[in-house]
This record gives C-alpha cells, sequence and structure tokens, in this order.
C-alpha cells in the first residue's frame, strides 16, 4: 500500500504518527499527490481503451440486428413472390445473425458494466486526491505542531539535566540567609553588652513602666467586664 493510501484511509490520529514519522512532511505530501494523479491519469488511458472496445462491440452488435432483420425482410419477400425455398433461405441466414447478436449482448453487457465501474472508480480517485489536498495545510500544520511540542520538552530535559547553575544559586542563597542571621545574633550580643552597667536602676525602671501598663490593662478588663455585664 502507497504512503498516499496509507495517510488518506487511516483516522486523524493515526494520519499524524505517519506524518511525524516523515523527514520533510510537504515534500513527501506533494509527492504523494502527484503520484495519485499519474495513477488517475494511467486509469483513465486503460479506461478509454476499455470504452473503445466497448463502443466497438456495440456497434457489432447493431450491425447484427440490422443485418438479422434485413434477411427477415428477404425472407417475407421470397415468401411473397412465391419462393418459399428461398425464404427458409434467408430465415436461416437471419438465425445466424441472431446467434451473433446474442453473444455480441452478452459480451457488450459485461463491457459495459466494467467501464461504469472503472467511472466511479476514477471519480472516487478524483474525490480522495481533492479532498487530500484539501486536508495537505492542515496534516502538515499537525506536523510542525508536533515537531515544535517535540523540541520544547527536548528543551526543558535538557534544563532539568543541567543543575549545576541551579545548585550553585542554593549553596549562594543559603550562605546569604547564615550570614544575615549572624548578623543579627551579633547584634543581639552588642544590645546584651550595652545595657549590662546599672542592672538594679534598669530593674526599678521596668518595674515602673510595668505599673503604668497593668493600670491601662486593668482599665480596658473592668471596661470588658462591663460590657459583658450589660450583655
Amino acid at each position: 500500500m502507497s504512503i498516499f493510501s496509507r495517510i488518506f484511509k487511516v483516522g486523524q490520529a493515526a494520519a499524524n504518527k505517519v506524518v511525524d514519522k516523515m523527514e520533510n512532511p510537504e515534500l513527501m505530501l506533494d509527492q504523494a499527490i502527484r503520484d495519485k494523479e499519474t495513477q488517475i491519469r494511467e486509469a483513465k488511458k486503460s479506461i478509454q481503451s476499455c470504452i473503445a472496445t466497448e463502443r466497438q462491440t456495440k456497434a457489432l452488435l447493431e450491425k447484427e440486428k440490422a443485418d438479422k432483420f434485413a434477411w427477415e425482410q428477404k425472407a417475407e419477400m421470397a415468401l411473397k413472390a412465391g419462393k418459399e425455398e428461398l425464404a427458409v433461405r434467408a430465415l436461416q441466414r437471419a438465425t445466424e445473425h441472431e446467434q451473433k447478436m446474442a453473444s455480441l449482448d452478452t459480451q457488450w453487457q459485461s463491457q459495459r458494466a466494467s467501464v461504469e465501474e472503472l467511472k466511479k472508480e476514477i471519480i472516487t480517485m478524483g474525490d480522495a486526491v481533492a479532498e487530500f489536498k484539501r486536508n495537505k495545510d492542515f496534516i502538515i500544520a499537525q506536523s510542525k505542531a508536533a515537531q515544535v511540542k517535540k523540541d520544547i520538552y527536548e528543551a526543558k530535559a535538557r534544563i532539568s539535566s543541567n543543575n549545576k547553575a541551579d545548585d550553585l544559586m542554593a549553596r549562594m542563597k543559603a550562605k546569604a540567609e547564615r550570614q544575615g542571621y549572624e548578623a543579627e545574633a551579633a547584634k543581639e550580643i552588642a544590645d546584651v553588652s550595652t545595657g549590662a552597667g546599672d542592672t538594679l536602676e534598669k530593674e526599678f525602671e521596668s518595674m515602673g513602666s510595668s505599673g503604668s501598663a497593668s493600670v491601662e490593662v486593668n482599665d480596658k478588663l473592668a471596661a470588658l467586664k462591663a460590657k459583658l455585664g450589660n450583655a
């Protein structure tokens, strides 16, 4: 089976698989169309020969019909003239033509059926080529889209397989985060060292501010209790 026949007869999904295997889909599809058109031209030549033979057989059949009718007319004329023996001989000749007619008619009917079948085949082949031409651009577009998708996945695979840059960036980020934590720790130690002078004084200051804060908190608590009691 030719590549054209395979592409034309299978469904769209299967056709895409066939196209994906082509090195140059556009060139190969064009060649497939040209091959099919050549087949159609050759088939038409064969059909022309068959049609000529059918026409020739038909002409011979019509001639035998005419000869049969002519001899029957002669037999009638002879019989009217009282020449019965001559009429019999004329009828014998008419019978010969009738027998040839029967044989030729069988041949002609068979040839005519074959010609009609061949004509239908030509029409079917022509329709197939026309449909294929209409779908050629679509098939090529499908093939190109599949190739682009393949290229994208291959590029992604190459990117994923090369993790050196990613590993370096991750280590640098981790180092930067570690340095940040170390800087915060240094600041915290510095703050502790700065405030270590008079701890007793700081305790009184803290207690004073805590008391102030407690009064405010107690006021808010009392207000909240009053609100809940009213509710």
